[in-house]
Order: C-alpha cells, then sequence, then structure tokens
C-alpha cells in the first residue's frame, strides 16, 4: 500500500487516510524510543536532509537516534552531520524499535542490503522515487513529492513531532538540491507550500543558500570546465552526451563525490534542443557511473533501471562494473535508440 500526500485549501498538505500506512508509521514513531536511519550509498542533499531533519525531530521528541551509511556526506552537506557519530551494522550500539530507511528506492541502494533484509527490527521505507520496490514492512511512498524531504515534513507535522528552525534547515537543504531550486518540470504545489512552511519556523536560509551556491571547490570548478568541453551532440542536437574517465578526475585534483556537487549532469540538458543528456564517468576503482537528465518528458527512469539503476521520470542513474568505452557505447546507444522511438510517438 502506498500514500500519495496531496494539497489542501486549509492545510498545504493533507492528513493521511485512516488505515494507510502513514498511520501506522506514524504510530511506530510515537510508541518507539530508539531507531536507525539510513539513506542510499553516494547520499545527496535530499538523503541527507532527511535524515538529519528526521533524526533532530525524534531526538527533540525524546527519542534515541543512530545513523549509518555506507558513504561519507558530500563535502558540502557535511555540516549537518558534523556532530554525529556514524555507525556501521558491526558495531550498532543498541537494539532498535524500527529502522527507517530515507530517499532509496531499493536495499541494494543502500549499501546494506543484506544486513537490512536479515534484521528483525521493523522496516521502515519512505521515499519519493517512482522506481521504489516497496520493500519495508511498512512503506510511505509518494510519487509525487518532490523530495523526500517534503515527506519527511509531512510526516513531522502529522505525528506532532517538533519543527523549529534546527529541524527546518537540513529539510530546506533537501529540497533546494532535490528540486534544483524549483527549477523541476511538473512539480506540484505542496512543494512550494514545503517551502513557505520552513521558513515559517523562523529558518534563516542565507547560509544555506551561501553554502549551496557560494563554496564551490576548485576541483569541481575544473570538472565542469572539462566536462563541458567534451560534450557531444547526437539526434540533430536533440541529445548531449559527455565522458570523464577517472585520469580525467585525476587531472582534475577530483574524488567522485566532486562530480556530483559540480553542477555538470544538468548542464547538457542546459542547452537550447537538447531533450535528453547523459554523463558518463569512471571511478578510481574502475567502477561507470552514469546520470540521465531529461527535458520535455522523455523519461529517462527506464533507461536506467534497465541498466540495473532508478531514479526519476527527469533524473536518474546507474553504475556498473566493465569497461569505460564498452558502457558509454551501450548507454548511448540505448539512448539515441529510446529517444529515437519517443520523437516518432510524440511527431
Amino acid at each position: 500500500m502506498e500514500y500519495s500526500a496531496m494539497p489542501s485549501t486549509d492545510m498545504p498538505l493533507e492528513p493521511a487516510p485512516s488505515g494507510s500506512q502513514l498511520t501506522e508509521i506514524i504510530a511506530a514513531l510515537q510508541g518507539g524510543r530508539t531507531f536507525l536511519l539510513t539513506a542510499h550509498s553516494r547520499p545527496d542533499g535530499d538523503a541527507i536532509g532527511s535524515i538529519a531533519g528526521l533524526a533532530r525531530s525524534l531526538r527533540k521528541a525524546g527519542k534515541s537516534v543512530d545513523i549509518i551509511l555506507r558513504d561519507p556526506p558530500p563535502e558540502n552537506f557535511r555540516f549537518l552531520l558534523q556532530d554525529e557519530q556514524m555507525y556501521t551494522p558491526e558495531n550498532l550500539p543498541r537494539a532498535y524499535d524500527a529502522i527507517i530507511v530515507l530517499d532509496s528506492s531499493t536495499l541494494s541502494f543502500t549499501g546494506y542490503q543484506d544486513f537490512l533484509s536479515e534484521s528483525s527490527f521493523l522496516l521502515i521505507d519512505i521515499d519519493h522515487h517512482s522506481s521504489n520496490e516497496l520493500y519495508g514492512d511498512l512503506n510511505f511512498l509518494d510519487r509525487g513529492a518532490c523530495s523526500t524531504c517534503e515527506m519527511v515534513l509531512h510526516l513531522i507535522r502529522q505525528a506532532g513531532f517538533p519543527l523549529d528552525p534546527e529541524v527546518a534547515e537540513p529539510l530546506f537543504l533537501g529540497l533546494m538540491t532535490d528540486t534544483r531550486f524549483f527549477q523541476n518540470e511538473n512539480m506540484r504545489a505542496s512543494a512550494y507550500h514545503t517551502g513557505g512552511l520552513l521558513v515559517e519556523t523562523g529558518l534563516k536560509t542565507a547560509e544555506i543558500l551561501s553554502r549551496l551556491n557560494r563554496s564551490r571547490k576548485l576541483p569541481e570548478l575544473r570538472l565542469l570546465g572539462l566536462g563541458l568541453s567534451r560534450f557531444q551532440l547526437h539526434q540533430n542536437g536533440k541529445m548531449a552526451s559527455l565522458v570523464l574517465s577517472s585520469d580525467d578526475l585525476a587531472a582534475c585534483g577530483a574524488r567522485l563525490e566532486h562530480v556530483w556537487s559540480c553542477g555538470l549532469f544538468s548542464q547538457p540538458i542546459a542547452l537550447e534542443g537538447v531533450i535528453v543528456g547523459v554523463t558518463i564517468l569512471q571511478d578510481p576503482a574502475g567502477k561507470v557511473f552514469c546520470e540521465f537528465r531529461s527535458n520535455s518528458g522523455f523519461d529517462v527512469k527506464e533507461i536506467a533501471v534497465s541498466f540495473g539503476g532508478g531514479g526519476h521520470l527527469a533524473a536518474s542513474g546507474c553504475n556498473r562494473e566493465g569497461p569505460l568505452a564498452e558502457m558509454s557505447r551501450e548507454v548511448i546507444d540505448r539512448v539515441e535508440s529510446s529517444l529515437t522511438a519517443w520523437l516518432k510517438r510524440s511527431a
């Protein structure tokens, strides 16, 4: 079962109907005392924001919260969890009333699939990705939400948990990054209502926006420049691609996390006429990552899923082991084929 929060005239996010799994999740959080939070590997702003926001609210409600993450937060989001002790499944300090997985469409994306699938603790899945597999004992899935942070805000308000500027801070960051500062297509009104509710707590947004917009690192700018110099057009300018090797990252003095924080993935679709862009990169260990972005309703999620990934209609990704050149050819061919079929249907 899933529940989709929708705007209401008297309340920006309407309450869940009686009997929905959101109601059961709220009861579990209200009645429980100890919780373990996690999210997908290579956590982005929405993953970090939803974890930090929910953790802060639960603690203010008198709960004990621990966090496990397979990968460290990106440098520009690290301040949200700077005082946190990060655990692993091997050194958890206590038993839990529930494990809450945030912003991850599958258990495998957390990097802790074996631990989570074999755990005897109640498993709660909170996510907005359309490829979500409903893997939890309880699932709160809202495919229309702009971010998992929007959903966490809704949960906090419905549960009556504390909501103040400290709780709002990470939720606002996640909202901003996952909506690309409200630039995503087809966002419903609740995305904007969420921003308003967070600001109404007294949150001062200037520092967050400064961290996001005016704290770029030199390797990020070098990667951005190199990537823009590399991108190629296909399909009469309707598709763009760019490929970066591990040697390219090394030449820029960059780590893998800098690729995700430099803003490169959305650049190809900023070019007039481009419907879909794909960025293909190789990490120092040889794994190949692909990030897809699109405009005009072209679905990249299905392409990502076919390569073992997932995400949203307009923003998805995947990764796998293998030679960079081979993966690049396969992915670019698949995107070209899908785009050709889509253009024929749209004609």
